[in-house]
Parts: structure tokens; sequence; C-alpha cells
């Protein structure tokens, strides 16, 4: 198991101060004591240290910087001497609220690093021998979807009989995101397929590079439907257990059993446009709780560790074979095929030293200083990684946060390692990334300002309350804040989250709450523009799932109040075709994607019908 380091890294603690209200999170201080975390390596001991003292400052002057939660770190590179490879942790900072410390086993959420994990699962059903027998025909990466789920359809027939697996894993269907239409259904990703043909596209088929994420839990039916296995057995069958991934796992509940899971911190109660940045916050428990998992398993589901995430990239980098015995885990074509550049994801380099980037499956393909990277990153909430692994220099990296903010920590921290394996004089990416946050905040503070006397809508405010649904994203039913509340609502506006939206909120403006509960969001604020115009925030709250599972109170979390677009109220006749368009890019595009023009159902990304009474 070659040696094992020590070292001693400062542990930090949050605290925060009452200003105007809302605790605003102020910084980071080191408490009195240190503790040793083990930096193992498990293949090999390097000659030369990866993870040089230099590094190891910079890298904690990052979190510091940011006053971020914890970052496990692991590299890993190939010893051209012997053959072997060799990896070293880092860890820092927090994992859990009470301060217990990043370990290189801290379980993290890897969001949609998961994504290539889906993919090489896709290869190997392709390989799988068994399966040509079974079928009278060998899977392929350019088989129809339709030839496989009966469950299948999108609203365009020609793109619904066209899509291949390719184009799934390579997001080019030409449909958006569509992030909000997803949730736990009592039918599970079966249902969720069978809804996808009432969304609108945004693109013709291989138009345009668009992520979708729906299409990677579409693909997660293949092993159900044509091996009558669930996906996450497969995975864990096929990936896991050769590779020795123990602490990986799709399920929230084993991962909370063993304590090792990393709680995600957001930053609860930020509001850019009106320059709060909000408490950093624990997310206690988990945003998805035990039997959720599911409808996102394929997409963003897996819970890791650095150490196996090592074992992963170093497997990949080993061209499909497992870094200490040789033995072949998944097929070198199948490793091969899967980070070939089959869309392009950007289409003009972001900075001098790197090039655009094309889009494999769960994998992007750049040229960084001349040095080529083959990476992912994931986002879920509390959490942001990254994996990335430069194939013709035998280097794998990986970048673990629980912090929502983490990437303004992770990417820096990439390059810099990156740099410094490479031998290259540094970047100074953190000054880059300061400078592109602070001109994100101008941008998002760049709004047009609500007209004065404000226009009134067409319809009284009280109008819009009923209930309205859309087949894929369901049913929802707004209140209206400013006048007397019918039961149903009273009963909403008492809720302690929506009274705590409300008192974020500008009391003068006429708005609407509306109970939305979705992965990602638990209810949305109306806030009126003008006309017929309101802008929408989708707000994600744990305060009803805190409460429900006996935490105390004081560590809840509410985000979204800057996540704003435009929702339009559509008065029709006797109320009959009353509604409401979605817009502003609520179904999440990507690219040069056609704009919806007019106004109206026409205009809708998604159009939310008034249900029939009666």
């Amino acid at each position: 198991m070659g040696t094992e380091i020590f070292v001693t890294r400062p542990l930090f603690f949050i605290f925060a101060v009452r200003c105007m209200g809302p605790l605003l999170f102020v910084g980071l201080l080191p408490l009195a004591f240190a503790f040793q975390i083990p930096l193992q390596r498990p293949f090999s001991a390097p000659t030369n240290a990866l993870l040089t003292p230099k590094l190891d400052a910079y890298i904690t002057s990052q979190l510091s910087q940011w006053n971020s939660s914890g970052l496990a770190v692991a590299v890993v590179r190939k010893d051209e001497a012997t053959g072997g490879w060799d990896v070293e942790f880092g860890s820092y900072g927090h994992a859990q609220v009470d301060g217990s410390p990043v370990t290189p086993d801290t379980v993290f959420a890897i969001a949609s690093d998961s994504k290539l994990f889906l993919a090489m699962g896709v290869g190997l059903l392709i390989k799988n021998e068994s399966l040509v027998e079974q079928r009278r025909e060998r899977l392929r990466w350019d088989t129809k979807i339709a030839s496989l789920l009966p469950e299948w359809g999108l609203m365009d027939t020609e793109m619904q009989n066209g899509v291949t697996i390719q184009d799934m894993l390579s997001h080019r269907t030409g449909l958006p995101r569509h992030d909000y239409s997803g949730y736990a259904r009592s039918g599970g990703v079966s249902e969720m397929i069978s809804t996808l043909r009432f969304l609108r596209p945004s693109a013709e088929l291989r138009e345009q590079y668009q992520y979708n994420n729906l299409m990677y839990e579409t693909l997660s039916h293949l092993q159900p439907t044509l091996l009558n296995q669930s996906f996450e057995s497969y995975i864990g069958d096929h990936i896991f257990t050769p590779l020795g991934m123990a602490a990986s796992t799709y399920s929230v509940a084993e991962a909370e059993a063993r304590g090792t899971f990393a709680h995600g911190f957001q930053w609860s109660m930020k509001d850019s446009l009106a320059g709060i940045n909000g408490t950093l916050t624990g997310t206690v428990p988990y945003f998805q709780r035990p039997g959720e998992e599911r409808i996102w398993a394929g997409a963003a589901g897996i819970l890791s560790s650095a150490r196996d995430l090592s074992v992963w990239v170093a497997m990949l980098l080993n061209n499909g074979r497992h870094p200490e015995t040789n033995a072949t885990v998944i097929p070198a074509d199948v490793v091969e095929h899967v980070a070939l550049g089959a869309s392009v994801s950007l289409k003009k380099a972001e900075f001098p030293e790197t090039s655009p980037k094309v889009y494999g499956c769960g994998q992007n393909r750049f040229s960084y200083r001349g040095h080529e990277i083959v990476e992912h990153g994931g986002s879920n909430p509390g959490f942001k990684t990254i994996i990335s692994r430069l194939p013709h220099d035998n280097i794998g990296l990986v970048v673990l946060s629980n912090d929502d903010n983490g990437v303004r920590v992770m990417e820096p921290v990439k390059f810099r390692i990156i740099d410094a394996l490479l031998e290259l004089e540094p970047v100074d990416w953190a000054q880059r990334y300061v400078d592109s946050i602070a001109k994100g905040i101008r941008d998002n503070q760049a709004v047009t300002p609500r007209p004065m006397p404000p226009v009134p809508p067409t319809s009284e405010f009280a109008a819009m309350e009923g209930v309205f649904s859309h087949p894929t994203y369901g049913a929802f039913s707004p209140c209206y804040v400013q006048e007397r509340a019918s039961a149903p609502c009273a009963a909403v506006l008492a809720h302690p989250v929506v009274q705590t939206i409300l008192a974020s909120s500008t009391p003068d403006v006429p708005t609407l709450v509306v109970p939305f509960r979705r992965t990602f969001s638990t209810y949305l604020r109306l806030a009126h523009f003008a006309g017929n115009v309101f802008n929408a925030s989708l707000i994600w709250a744990n305060t009803d799932v805190r409460r429900a599972e006996g935490h105390e109170s004081g560590g809840d979390v509410l985000v979204g109040l800057d996540n704003r677009f435009v929702v339009e109220w559509v008065p029709g006749v006797a109320r009959a075709r009353d509604g409401f368009a979605f817009k502003g890019d609520f179904w999440g595009k990507d690219g040069d994607v056609r704009e919806l023009e007019g106004t109206g159902e026409a205009s809708a990304e998604v159009w939310f019908a008034r249900a029939r009474e009666g």
C-alpha cells in the first residue's frame, strides 16, 4: 500500500454577524488546535511530492480567501520509470457543521461527474455479447432510442424517431435542460420518460449543443429495460466493485449511515441583486432524501470520496485497466470513444491559455497551454466537483468542494496544481475569478428598473389564483399576497418559509407566492414588474424537511431569491384559456438557439394552463 504521510492543517469555524436583518457570513477563524489527516498513497510513494508544501499553502489560502467550508484533492500521476501510479491526497477545512475535518475518505456528492459512469455503463451494454444474442442485434452508439424504450417520445416526431444514444450522451437532441420538470414520481424514471413528449424543444436535432440531464436519466432506464437490473446495481457490479470503490454509492441512506458523508454548505438568504451575500450554512440533511435519489441517479447521483475517485481517474488514464492489478474494467475502445468530441460545447476559447471545447459522453475535451485536458464538473446544492485528466501527460486530478460557491476555489486550485506538475509558470487564476465574480455581480445588478408609476395588469391580481398545470412540470396554485386570502392560500401565506420570503420582498410590489415542490425548488415568487409581466424567483428551502426529521431550528437554508426569470400572465376568454407563460430561460437553454417571439402561449418556453373547473 506504500507509505502514509500525516500533515497538520488548521481547522476553521464559521462566524457571522447580524447586520440590518439577516445574518451575514463574515469569515473563518482558526481554532486553537490542529488535527492530523492521513495522506495515503495506495498505489506507490512518489519520489517527488505531487502536492508540495507550496501548493498546500496556496490551496489553504484560497479556501481562506473565499471563506469556503472544505476541499478534498487527489492527484494521480504515472511513474514512467516503474510503470506504476503515484497518488497523493490533500484535505482542507471541515466536512460537517460540527467542524469534523475533511479526509480522503469524506464522501461528497459528485453531481454531474456521475455522467461518465453512466456513459461507461452504456459502453458496457454495447460490449455485452449475451445482449446481442438476446436482441439478435448489437447495441450501438448510433442506435435509435425509440427502438429501445417504449416510453420514449418527443414533441417533434422527426426528433423523436431520429435521436440516438450518442445524441443523448453528447447533448445534441434539440431539447434544453427543463431541469425544473424533474422530481420523484410514483412511476420513477419510466414515468419521467413518458412525459418528455410535452417539453418544447429549442433547436433542431444535432443543430446545437444543449446540456440536458433528462437525457442521461432516460439512458439510466436501459439496464432495467434490457437486463431487468437496476441502473445503480449495474454500475455497482461493473465499476464500483471491480475498482474497489467501497465508499461510492447512489444511496443517501447508506452514505448518511456511515457517518462520512459531508454536509453541503449553501449561502442562505443570498440576494446578489440586493447586495446581500448571505450566510454560509450547512444543508442538513442532504437536499435529496432517501427514496428521492433515483430520478437523478444517472445524471448526478453518485456519492463518493477522493480516495475512490483517485482509482477511477487512474483507471481512465490506464485505458480502462485497474491501476494496481492491470485487469480490464472498461474496454479500452469504450474509454476512448466516450472521450471523443461529438458536440462543440464552447465555440470560442474563454482565455488565452485555453482552446474551444468539444463534448463527448460525459466529458469536455480542450487544450490548456498546449496540453490536452479531458474533464467534467459537477454541481449539486451544497457541492461543486471537478475530475480532470491529462491523457498525454498521465496526470489525473480530483477536486471536491462542499461549498455551493466552491467553483471559485476549485478552478484556481486545479490549474495551479496542473501548472506545477507541468513545470509551467503559474497563471493567476485566482485573480481572474475575482474579476469574473465582480463582473457577474455588476451584470446581475444592471437590471431594468420597474416603471414608475407601474402599468397595471389587464386582470385583477386575485383573478390569477387557481390551479394551473403543465403535463410534465405538474400543477401549481398561486396565492396573491396583498389581499385577504382564501382558506388554502391563508395556510400557504402563514408558512414560516413564505413569511421569510415575504420579509425579503419589496412590500409595495404586488406579489404572488406559489408552492412548487420539485427537486430544486419549494416555492415560486412572482413579483409584478409591469403590465402582465412578473419577475420570478425559484426558491428552495429545507425547513419542512428539517422539521420532519427532528433537526433543531436555526440551521434552515433558503436560496434562490436572486434566481430571476420572466413570467407573463395571459388572460383568456371567460378564464377558459388563462395561463402563465414562463420564459427568460426558465427551460435552461445553451448555445445559439432560436428565440421564441411574441407574447402569450406562443412565446412560452413552458406554458401552464388553468385547469378546467368542475
